[in-house]
């Protein structure tokens, strides 16, 4: 059973902000599932595709490949952040800046070599166009650049006689400004759920006292 639990994200003002590259993956899946709509009709229109031709993915997975297993739902969006691309840089007052690699994948069939290829190619320019252009307008991270570094197309290795399967690979670079800060995190180790509560410096306690055989 998952231990993700979805909700609003929260930034402690102890802690700062501690980017995971699970955030990374959240912020470019959300872009494309809110944007795939759009740039797919987009894509029918360009290449002169009847309508409904680049079917919206509903299947979006972070497992590290690329494959593909029947009867998974096609097309299915594989999004993946292996890390960074390069040393991190401190600026300011401690805060880190990072370039984060961000691989998106699309496993799709179809019955012919033709239509496979235009559909495959399709939403690999799909996935560049939203990723590029709109990856950090919907984000709520300090995302300072998108760069679009790669793109390759590759026939997926599964036995079927009826459907053709292939998949588009392209690779981004996400540049984002306080990753972690070094003056930040709480003085000491905390107990309480919420790391905002005040600490408790002086407790001060009244008794009232009474006698045995009074009534209080």
């Amino acid at each position: 059973m998952s231990n993700y639990v979805s909700g609003t994200p929260q930034i402690s003002s102890k802690f700062g902000r501690i980017l995971s590259a699970a955030q990374v993956e959240d912020e470019a899946t959300t872009s494309l599932k809110k944007w795939f709509p759009t740039y797919l009709a987009d894509q029918e229109r360009e290449m002169g595709m009847r309508v409904n031709s680049l079917p919206n993915p509903t299947n979006f997975i972070n497992r590290n490949s690329f494959d593909t297993l029947e009867p998974e739902p096609l097309p299915k969006v594989v999004v993946i952040s292996e890390g960074l691309a390069s040393q991190p840089t401190k600026y300011g007052r401690g805060q880190y800046r990072a370039m984060w690699n961000l691989q998106v994948g699309v496993a799709m069939s179809a019955k012919d070599e033709e239509t496979s290829n235009r559909m495959v190619k399709g939403y690999g320019a799909a996935v560049r166009g939203i990723i590029v252009q709109k990856m950090r307008e919907d984000s709520s991270l300090p995302i300072a650049n998108v760069v679009w570094t790669d793109e390759r197309y590759v026939d997926l290795p599964i036995a079927n006689q009826i459907m053709l399967f292939k998949a588009a690979q392209l690779s981004f670079l996400v540049d984002i400004e306080d990753v972690v800060s070094s003056w930040r995190g709480p003085p000491v180790p905390l107990v309480t759920a919420d790391p905002n509560w005040g600490e408790v410096a002086t407790v001060d306690v009244v008794l009232d006292k009474i006698k045995i055989d009074e009534t209080p």
